[in-house]
């Protein structure tokens, strides 16, 4: 679902209190909670949601929130969120004026284990002034693009066939075929078929699945259960999404599901 954005976005208020550099709150939703069109005078990191889902739309992009993962907002970025309910997650803001950040369009970031105890510790009160900028500057250090910490799947070159890459990145969920995609991104499903082919090495079939094993792996390290998994990244039931899972990595996504486990009881 695409969230439509208004021509008079609103203007948050500054979240960040000077001197600290960033801080972080917190959201836990009960119901659907939809923000509309909006934008800060900060950088934000929507990042870390649980219990259900979140979607932010920035950039003209949908993106689909996984757990391990943050969406980065530059400062004056005009974005919206739904988070599904029972949906608990984070905002960390940032000071633009505090340090220097390389970052001006939105895209995902990764939230290491480390990362995100580092943020959730600034939470403190009465934290001392030093060991406060101590803390803000590790966080700084480990803030990077997710392109930059993980491998990635190759990308087409073709404009076209790249605005349907990076939609279904954001969203691997997005179930429409071929045809469909070709009649948004203005060519013939034989061109797009054709640039697929010659820009990532694989058809458009498997490089979309490529995309889906690799979000659903993100998911299922990150504790979310197979069913929901299944759906998140497209597929109808948990049968068929076992059955490709298997095909594509020789394991079940049940298996990896409790490998996580027994590295969290550990």
């Amino acid at each position: 679902m695409s969230i439509a954005c208004e021509s008079r976005p609103l203007l948050g208020p500054p979240a960040v209190e000077y001197p600290y550099s960033m801080t972080t709150g917190t959201h836990r939703c009960s119901i659907r909670q939809a923000w509309r069109p909006h934008s800060h005078p900060e950088h934000e990191l929507l990042w870390g949601p649980t219990g259900g889902s979140l979607q932010v739309t920035a950039g003209g992009v949908d993106w689909i929130v996984p757990p391990d993962t943050g969406v980065w907002v530059p400062a004056g970025t005009v974005h919206a969120a739904v988070a599904g309910p029972g949906t608990s997650f984070y905002c960390t803001f940032f000071r633009p004026e505090a340090r220097a950040c390389p970052w001006t369009q939105p895209g995902l970031f990764e939230v290491s284990p480390l990362l995100r105890e580092v943020l959730l510790h600034m939470h403190r009160e009465n934290m001392p002034h030093a060991a406060r900028a101590r803390a803000e500057q590790v966080a700084f250090d480990m803030l990077a693009p997710l392109d930059e910490t993980t491998d990635v799947v190759p990308m087409p070159a073709d404009p076209r066939a790249r605005v349907v890459a990076e939609a279904l990145l954001a969203n691997p969920g997005d179930r429409r075929s071929l045809a469909e995609w070709s009649e948004s991104a203005g060519a013939s499903v034989r061109t797009l078929t054709r640039v697929f082919s010659q820009g990532t090495g694989m058809t458009f079939a498997q490089w979309r699945t490529d995309v889906r094993i690799r979000a659903a792996i993100r998911y299922l390290k990150a504790g979310v259960p197979v069913s929901v998994v299944g759906r998140r990244v497209g597929y109808d039931t948990s049968s068929a999404f076992v059955a490709v899972f298997r095909r594509a990595t020789g394991r079940t996504p049940g298996t990896v599901l409790a490998e996580h486990r027994v590295r969290s009881s550990t």
